[in-house]
């Protein structure tokens, strides 16, 4: 038990800051959401459906938390990104990106949020995302869709300010489509061929690639100690509980 708690710990805690608004919090929605786990470890036969039942479990508690923190951002990503092989100004640059990133994740609906953190940082599939927020593979597909067209659209006028727009494809829902395994090889080639001969649509396509890319770069972030403390107490408070 010990162990899988240990293993859920790092999920958990990094969904809970995409969503919870502060450290804090995310870190109340942490333990709360172990706790409550170490009493029905016995109740899941596969790790999956106890993934799923955790990232439930610690959205519920941030969305509660949540409630009159609206304007409070969240943690930056810039520590996430840190490569110590990297160029002090290559380093810059990248906490430049991930502040941007932040902000553009920050003014997106939560429930946006949610399903590009799953999808995009976590890594989950559309089926395992679909049970974690207890929504079809298709309603999430279609939630992701628009999600990733938010925030190329929020990055765009930073990470690309004077390409101009123009009447082309929605290469954001395209890119999107492609990800997915939802894109035909003709639909795909035509915008390809539509990239070589457009800046504007190529930059929206490289602003959306690089926010993904930032995405998945903070899923690898190392774990806090507290978050640690937070399972070791969520252990003892059981083992304490069980023994009375």
């Amino acid at each position: 038990m010990r162990r899988l708690l240990l293993e859920l710990g790092p999920k958990v805690h990094r969904f809970g800051l995409k969503l919870c608004r502060s450290a804090e919090d995310a870190e109340d929605a942490t333990q709360e959401t172990l706790l409550h786990l170490a009493t029905r470890l016995g109740d899941f036969q596969e790790r999956a459906a106890l993934s799923s039942y955790a990232r439930a479990l610690v959205r519920s508690a941030c969305h509660r938390k949540r409630r009159g923190l609206k304007n409070q951002p969240h943690e930056p990503l810039s520590e996430a990104l840190t490569d110590r092989d990297e160029s002090p100004e290559q380093r810059v640059a990248k906490r430049e990106l991930s502040d941007q990133v932040t902000r553009a994740l920050d003014a997106l609906p939560t429930e946006y949020r949610e399903v590009l953190w799953l999808r995009d940082a976590e890594g989950l599939t559309a089926p395992e995302a679909a049970e974690a927020l207890g929504d079809t593979v298709s309603a999430i597909k279609s939630r992701l869709h628009r999600a990733r067209k938010a925030l190329k659209d929020a990055l765009l006028p930073v990470l690309a300010p004077s390409v101009p727009t123009g009447s082309c494809p929605d290469v954001a829902e395209l890119l999107s489509q492609k990800l997915e395994g939802e894109l035909s090889q003709e639909a795909c080639a035509e915008m390809e061929a539509h990239l070589r001969t457009c800046d504007h649509c190529d930059a929206a396509c490289e602003a959306l690639k690089h926010a993904l890319a930032a995405c998945r770069s903070a899923s690898d972030q190392p774990v806090p100690d507290t978050v640690r403390r937070a399972v070791e107490v969520a252990l003892a408070e059981y083992r304490a509980a069980a023994s009375t």
